[in-house]
């Protein structure tokens, strides 16, 4: 046989087997089995036992301490070596009670939790408002100090039903909200708080570790807190004001405070929207402290809007607004987990549309100018997005039609350009609603009733 004749067959055979090798490959890598390519699950911590009522869940990492917090429950999960997804600890709220709210910020190995009573009245309102304020040991879930908070009352003296007053936590400073004004009806039967006498209407800053109190600070006339968030910086706090005071104050709005983290003095109050003033009824959340941004949702007045960000630099003057509706390439939900991120002067954010199935397109944005850097459309549709240093990590899905987390992206914070994209070999548990560092590992956290934390390596 001629060397010609010899050639031919096995070039044939040599395209053939490519073809088998590259399929091969490819089906190897979408599996999460190709080396270099791949997340392995390295461990997970046991399952929730599942809770039929309740809020959501609340997930955060305090040195070697992955916190899962439940309506029922507050947990520790171990990160350290050789007790890695380890339950550390559980805290139960005695009796009927239940867990509130938590500082999901707090640092110096301690955990903030604030829980009330679960039972209700004759009339359908919670029996006892959330007044019981816990400082726990996050390695041992040990009672560091407890307060008994003052309710609020109205007109007649009767304690009000309410929610948790507004908290949060960072480094060694907890920041908790007090508003003792007693709340009267107005011509039409609506609740108001009357106009505060001093001390009536107040922050307070506390040692995370001791409960001792560092400083108090008087509100704004007629202001009362919806939000306070506290950031490396400052404090800041999205505040309720009332129209009238010694500020002459024309109209009922929504301002944005900040307030200095080792004194708590006020550094400048100013309207959330600088032209008009933002009714009371607005959904508006604190996205960020440093920077200072804000997520301001849908008005009633304006039922038909999106929602915008809105930013602030540090001597508390307006940026441009940065709006949710990107027109083809989606919206941004910002009130759903892990949509948006922010890291230094930029703000990110996933915006989603549907068109034969969910697709997704990651946005950078410059926070002073209120402009795009860049946009990358992810080819599946994004689960979970969070920013870290120099990159943007991404969680994705098989399709446009799934919810099965199957793909890890990275992009270049600067640029958006692809660095790496991993598949996991095994599922993840979703939805995802948090996304840590845990010693060069990637830690998700899901929902309760399944596995609250899962660690992934690169393989």
């Amino acid at each position: 046989m001629s060397g010609r004749r010899i050639v031919g067959p096995l070039v044939a055979l040599a395209v053939v087997l490519g073809g088998i090798g590259s399929v091969v490959a490819w089906f190897l890598s979408t599996e999460g089995y190709l080396p270099g390519d791949a997340m392995v699950r390295s461990w997970e911590a046991p399952d929730d036992r599942r809770a039929e009522v309740g809020p959501g869940d609340e997930s955060w990492v305090v040195g070697d301490v992955a916190i899962r917090s439940r309506y029922d429950a507050v947990t520790g999960f171990g990160l350290a070596e050789g007790r890695e997804g380890e339950k550390l600890w559980e805290y139960v709220p005695p009796g009927r009670s239940e867990i509130c709210a938590t500082a999901e910020h707090a640092g110096t190995g301690a955990v903030l939790v604030v829980q009330g009573a679960s039972g209700s009245n004759a009339d359908g309102l919670s029996a006892a408002a959330c007044t019981t304020v816990l400082a726990l040991d996050a390695e041992n879930g040990r009672e560091l100090w407890k307060e008994e908070q003052k309710p609020g009352k109205d007109q007649f003296g009767e304690v009000v039903a309410m929610g948790a007053a507004p908290m949060d936590a960072r480094g060694d400073l907890a920041v908790m909200a007090q508003d003792l004004r007693k709340t009267v009806y107005d011509a039409e039967g609506l609740p108001v708080k009357k106009a505060p006498r001093p001390g009536e209407a107040v922050l307070r800053g506390l040692d995370l570790r001791t409960g001792k109190t560092r400083w108090t600070t008087e509100l704004p006339d007629r202001c009362g807190t919806n939000e306070v968030l506290a950031g490396e910086k400052r404090i800041v706090a999205v505040l309720s004001c009332d129209a009238g005071g010694r500020d002459k104050r024309e109209f009922s709005e929504l301002t944005v405070a900040a307030f200095d983290r080792a004194t708590g003095a006020l550094e400048w109050n100013v309207p959330i929207d600088a032209r008009r003033p933002l009714d009371p009824a607005t959904s508006v959340s604190v996205e960020s402290a440093d920077p200072l941004v804000l997520t301001v949702g849908v008005s009633g007045d304006d039922p038909g809007s999106t929602g915008l960000f809105v930013s602030f630099d540090d001597n508390g003057r307006p940026r441009p607004a940065i709006d949710f509706d990107r027109g083809d390439d989606g919206v941004i939900n910002a009130s759903s987990p892990m949509q948006t991120a922010t890291a230094g002067d930029r703000l990110y954010a996933m915006a989603g549309y549907w068109e034969k199935g969910n697709h997704h397109t990651v946005f950078a944005f410059d926070l002073a100018t209120g402009e795009e850097v860049w946009s990358e459309e992810m080819d599946d549709p994004a689960a979970a997005m969070t920013a870290s240093g120099d990159k943007i990590t991404v969680l994705c899905e098989w399709s446009t039609q799934s919810e099965a987390i199957t793909t890890l992206i990275e992009l270049d914070a600067d640029n958006g350009d692809e660095t790496d994209e991993r598949h996991f070999r095994d599922p993840v548990p979703s939805p995802v609603t948090a996304m840590y560092d845990a010693d060069g590992l990637l830690l998700t956290a899901g929902l309760g009733g399944g596995t609250p934390f899962t660690a992934w390596e690169r393989w």
